[in-house]
């Protein structure tokens, strides 16, 4: 009988492992989180935010080396945020869309 071999497969890591989002007052702070072996200084990020019902996003942040995004929102809704973290040197772009969050506006009656 012959053996089989095990192939060693090496499981290739997202390069964004998360993105999360927050509610502090009436600002959405976003956060992306990409692989530890991956130095941040080689890597441009910009944030879209989406809020539901709307095709186009609402705000749009331009590419920056920081890996952390706040807007201030203006109505209720539910939102969702797509990053998009480029190589600086490759320009090769990769994109993850965050869980939707839900901003509740209180009002007086």
């Amino acid at each position: 009988m012959k053996k089989r071999m095990k192939k060693k497969v090496e499981k290739q890591t997202e390069l964004i492992q998360s993105v999360e989002v927050f509610l502090a007052g009436d600002n959405l702070q976003t956060k992306c989180l990409i692989a530890k072996k991956e130095p941040k200084t080689s890597y441009s990020f910009a944030f879209y935010i989406y809020k539901k019902g709307q095709a186009e996003a609402i705000a749009k942040s331009k590419y920056t080396p920081f890996d952390t995004n706040q807007v201030k929102l203006s109505e209720g809704g539910e939102y969702r945020v797509k990053v998009f973290v480029k190589h600086n040197e490759t320009n090769k772009i990769t994109t993850k869309i965050s869980q939707p969050i839900q901003k509740t506006q209180v009002s007086d009656i």
